[in-house]
Parts: structure tokens; C-alpha cells; sequence
């Protein structure tokens, strides 16, 4: 027994004090400790006890590694000062000095440390604290990565703070699952701080494509075909475009069910319906996993537009898909087609799709109007209308004159209700003259009336143009005028 004293005294007075707080936790009833929260679990107490002796023992014989691990036992039954303290001396003597330093500051913040005592352990914390320095990483450093020091395992990364380490030249590895380790070496000086950046040596990550009713698909990644899904591998940072394509048994897309496995299923695969997923833009970040899962369609059909003139753009469904002339397969089902051309009315067309058909699509494209034209045409017609109206009303009022005159001269001659034969001639004179001043009169109001038509009815027509069918302008109004020599004609809808 005296030899174990002597050797404790030479590896310091921490296991002196370990053994007095000891002592004073055994003559404190359980019930009476200060915030105790429950009584303490005799069994567990005794266990405790007993891993706690058989640790000084080996503590006594410089067996570090044994006493380590009968200490922690200890604490697994029962957290008690002593054993804390013993712990803590015992990562001293093993140069873990960082560990030691941690396990002293949670002994600093127990409320039943005897005040006696609290200075040795503060003088520990103060030489410790001379051994360790503090180690921040900046650079490369992956979301859960598991950061190793000199082969042990420390901290998965992100630091939330700068980590204690021993002092001197530490080997640092960061490894994550997938991607190569990521290796720096960094000097730590005493109560110093060490900033050592990190440089991955592959700047890549990782992405994971599915297809989300389990069909073995073929990935494409900015157009190249790189595997058959379930996919994953390593690829650039930044922004890839995703999609899916291949072929799924009928049966198998009926019941929504993932492909047969084997010959028969690939077989039945590549007779079976086409299948395109809509692309998709994922995002990768260095050493990274993005998980992508994408739904393929059936499009096992096909849809051809062309146009005149060819070059105009083509939408399907809201999304551009290219330029006439345009071939491509579609989903099943109905499609809202527009082919659209600078300088021309807009064309709109539905097409709906069935399987293993193609419909073709032909657009001849209007000019826009031009409304300067439109307006010239219109103030045209409404001049000539009222032209025409002016024409027939002067036609009217000399014919109409004239007729008049004649017939009041007759009248006087007669004098009664009878004429000579002489006086017949002038009479069908007169009437001829009120006939053309009838015509004058239809005339006039007609061309009065076209030209007030052509003033406010005819306007430029709309915008669009859907093709099979006949203009549709924008405000209810189609309509075609001509003006020629010796005619005017006004065609249209309203």
C-alpha cells in the first residue's frame, strides 16, 4: 500500500485529490447531496466502486491504458468526482493532453467541489492549457465529413469552434464516403491558434439519379448517356442538366411496377412504350451528394410542325422547344401548339397524340397588318363613301330641281286638268327627271353610309391566327376592302 502512495505522488497530486473527493463522497448520505436529482442505485454504486479500485491499481503500475478503461467504466455506473479527476490524470499521462484539459474544466463546473481542492485543479488546467493549442479549418470542408488526427478520430465537420489539440505537428485527414481523403499537416503551438485551409484533391461531387416508379432508365447528363438508373458518380461542381430516357414493358407501365429482372424483362423493356423524363437542372457542390429522382412520362408518340416561312419559333404547352421545321416526341395525350414569327400574326393549333402515331403540324404564318395601311384604306373608303353620297345627293337636288321647274311650267300652260298632246312630251320629261332624282336620292344615303361604315367599323384586325380556320381579330372584326375604278366593296364579319 505504501508503494502505491509513493508512485501516486510522483505523477501528481491530481490522484491525491481524486482520492479525497472520493472519501467525501463516501461520507456524504445520498440523500442529503446537495441538487441530488434521484438516490443513488446501490448496485450501480458498487459496480463503480469496484472499476474505480481496480483503475488506481493499475494507475499504481503505470498501466495507463487499463486504468483509462476501468475509469470510464466507473463513470458509466456512476458520475463521481473521483473518478472524473482519475480520468483526467490518466489522459495526462497518456498525451492526450486535450482530452485531460476537457474532462478538468467539467470538474471546474461541479457545485460539490471541496474549495480546498479547487486550486490543484486549476493549476492543472493551467499547465495543461500549455500543452494544447486550438486548430481551425477553412477551405474545403465537406458537410459531414469525419475529421481524423493523426489517425483518431476527432470531430465531424463543420467545427462549430476552433478543437483542442496536442501541441506539435499533427497529421489531419478528413475522409467522407465516396470521395478521396482530404490530407493537411498543421503546427500547433502552445495556447496558439492554428489555421490550416484544406484543398480537396479532386474537385468533384457526387450525384444520384432514380427514376421514381424504379424503371431502369438511361441517364443523360448534359446530353451524354452515362448509365442506366439507379445511377450515381462523380461529376463537376456546379449546374448539370438531368433526364431520363429509354423504353418500359406495357405491362410493366399499366401497373406502374418496375421492370422484370433478366433477359425477359430487358426484352419486354425495349419493345415496350417510350419513356423521356422532363429535364431537370441539379445542383452539385463539392464533395457532395445530390439526389435526384425524376418521374419519366410515356412518349411513345411523335409530333412534327413545320411552318411558312420555316425558322419560327415553336412552343408546346407554355415551354419553347425549337424552330420549325421541329420534330419530337411528346406525352400522350393533348398539346396546345403555337408557332410564332416576327412579322406574323400568331398561330395557335391543338393536337392531341396517340401511341405510336405521328401528326404533322402545317402553319402558313399571316403578315401582321400594317395599320398604317389599314388607316390609309380606311380614310380611302370612307372618301369615297362620302364622295359617292355627295355624287348622289347633288344628282338629287339638280334632277329633283329640274323635275320640279318642268312640271310647273306644264301646270301653267294647261291651266285645267287637261293638256294638249303638245305639253305629253314634257310631262314624261319631268318624269324621267324625278326618277333620277330617286336614284340620286338611293345613292346619296348609300354612299353616306358606307363612308360612316368605313369610319367606324373597319379597324385593324387582331393578332393571331389559328390554322385550318380563318383570322380572328382582336376586337370581334374581320374584314376586307377594295377600292378600284368605278367600284368600292367592303367584305367581312362583324
Amino acid at each position: 500500500m505504501k508503494v502505491r502512495v509513493a508512485r501516486r505522488v510522483v505523477f501528481g497530486s491530481t490522484i491525491a485529490l481524486a482520492l479525497s473527493i472520493g472519501r467525501a463522497e463516501a461520507q456524504t448520505p445520498p440523500s442529503s447531496a446537495p441538487g441530488a436529482a434521484q438516490p443513488r442505485d446501490p448496485t450501480a454504486s458498487k459496480l463503480a466502486k469496484v472499476h474505480f479500485e481496480q483503475g488506481d491499481q493499475y494507475f499504481a503500475d503505470k498501466e495507463w491504458l487499463k486504468a483509462h478503461d476501468e475509469y470510464v467504466k466507473s463513470l458509466s455506473q456512476e458520475k463521481t468526482m473521483s473518478a472524473m479527476t482519475a480520468l483526467a490524470s490518466t489522459l495526462r499521462q497518456l498525451e492526450r493532453y486535450n482530452e485531460s484539459l476537457d474532462l478538468y474544466e467539467k470538474v471546474l463546473l461541479e457545485p460539490k467541489l471541496p474549495s480546498n481542492l479547487m486550486d490543484d485543479v486549476r493549476r492543472g488546467v493551467e499547465d495543461l492549457r500549455k500543452r494544447v493549442g486550438t486548430l481551425e479549418l477553412t477551405g474545403d470542408t465537406p458537410v459531414g465529413a469525419r475529421l481524423l488526427i493523426d489517425e483518431k478520430e476527432r470531430a465531424t465537420l463543420p467545427l462549430l469552434a476552433p478543437l483542442r489539440v496536442p501541441t506539435g505537428t499533427r497529421q489531419i485527414s478528413v475522409k467522407k464516403d465516396g470521395f478521396e481523403p482530404i490530407a493537411a499537416t498543421a503546427e500547433v503551438k502552445p495556447g496558439q491558434k492554428s489555421v490550416v485551409e484544406l484543398r480537396a484533391p479532386s474537385r468533384k461531387g457526387r450525384l444520384s439519379v432514380s427514376e421514381k416508379h424504379g424503371w431502369a432508365l438511361e441517364v443523360e447528363i448534359d446530353g451524354q448517356r452515362l448509365g442506366v438508373t439507379p445511377w450515381e458518380g462523380l461529376v463537376e461542381p456546379g449546374e448539370h442538366r438531368v433526364q431520363l430516357r429509354g423504353f418500359v414493358g406495357l405491362q410493366a407501365l399499366a401497373e406502374c411496377t418496375a421492370p422484370e429482372a433478366g433477359a425477359g424483362g430487358a426484352e419486354a423493356a425495349r419493345e415496350g412504350a417510350k419513356m423521356e423524363s422532363p429535364v431537370q437542372t441539379a445542383t452539385v457542390k463539392l464533395y457532395e451528394v445530390t439526389p435526384v429522382v425524376l418521374s419519366a412520362q410515356d412518349v411513345d408518340a411523335s409530333l412534327r410542325v413545320e411552318s411558312t416561312p420555316s425558322g419560327a419559333h415553336v412552343n408546346i404547352d407554355g415551354k419553347v422547344v425549337g424552330r420549325t421545321p421541329w420534330e419530337g416526341r411528346l406525352p400522350l395525350g393533348e398539346h396546345a401548339v403555337e408557332v410564332r414569327a416576327a412579322g406574323f400574326l400568331l398561330a395557335k393549333q391543338a393536337v392531341r397524340l396517340e401511341r405510336r402515331k405521328q401528326r404533322e403540324v402545317q402553319v402558313v404564318l399571316e403578315h401582321e397588318p400594317d395599320p398604317d395601311a389599314q388607316r390609309r384604306t380606311r380614310n380611302i373608303a370612307a372618301g369615297v363613301g362620302y364622295g359617292v353620297g355627295t355624287l348622289g345627293f347633288g344628282l338629287l337636288a339638280v334632277t329633283g330641281g329640274l323635275a320640279l321647274k318642268e312640271v310647273g311650267e306644264v301646270r301653267a300652260r294647261c291651266g285645267g286638268t287637261s293638256c294638249p298632246q303638245s305639253e305629253r312630251q314634257k310631262l314624261d320629261e319631268a318624269g324621267d327627271l324625278g326618277t333620277l332624282a330617286t336614284v340620286g336620292l338611293v345613292v346619296g344615303a348609300v354612299g353616306v353610309a358606307a363612308g360612316t361604315t368605313a369610319l367606324f367599323v373597319l379597324q385593324p384586325g387582331g393578332d393571331e391566327r389559328r390554322p385550318g380556320g380563318g383570322a380572328k381579330a382582336s376586337g370581334g372584326v374581320a374584314w376586307r376592302a377594295g377600292v378600284g375604278l368605278g367600284r368600292f366593296e367592303i367584305e367581312g364579319r362583324f
